[in-house]
């Protein structure tokens, strides 16, 4: 059997124009900022909701998503404080907080910057785990035993992490 009876047709592929492709990179980037604004939706009811359960509580929580934040505490008491920043920008104030003997601070980080300032005559400790991040703790070292202790733990991923004194 001989294969003269069988004709091979190559189909050409259509070159898109230049017109059609710029429309579909324009539905591509509606659709990315879609998706974008919807998760920021929903990350924004659960920040709104983890601030309500805050008050009252010695212990807070904050979520910061894709945007800059400013959080003190003026003359509140607290134990407990976790941030967790996502590509945004979080200024932690601690300086006006009513500290406890023994106060934990969790920082997790992702694509973010987060400065965390104390007061002065406050020992801090820190306990770090970065990735492709950068971290400083600027705070001097106190050795007296009597001072209240901050203890600092952050989680960083493509971040900068900052603990600094406030200036005087």
């Amino acid at each position: 059997m001989s294969g003269d009876g069988i004709v091979v047709v190559k189909e050409e592929k259509k070159e898109k124009s230049l017109l059609g492709r710029l429309f579909h990179l324009a539905m591509f980037a509606v659709a990315v900022y879609g998706v974008i604004m919807a998760v920021a939706r929903v990350m924004l009811r659960l920040a709104n909701r983890m601030e309500e359960e805050n008050e009252g509580c010695e212990k807070k929580r904050y979520l910061n998503f894709m945007n800059g934040r400013n959080i003190r505490f003026q003359g509140e008491k607290l134990s407990e404080v976790e941030v967790n920043a996502v590509a945004g920008g979080v200024e932690l104030d601690l300086t006006e907080a009513e500290l406890s003997e023994e106060t934990d601070v969790l920082v997790r980080a992702f694509m973010s910057g987060v400065v965390v300032k104390v007061p002065p005559m406050v020992r801090v400790e820190v306990d770090d785990t970065d990735v492709l991040s950068g971290f400083m703790n600027l705070v001097p070292n106190y050795e007296h035993e009597n001072l209240p202790v901050l203890r600092i733990k952050v989680q960083s991923l493509l971040s900068g992490v900052r603990v600094e004194m406030k200036a005087e």
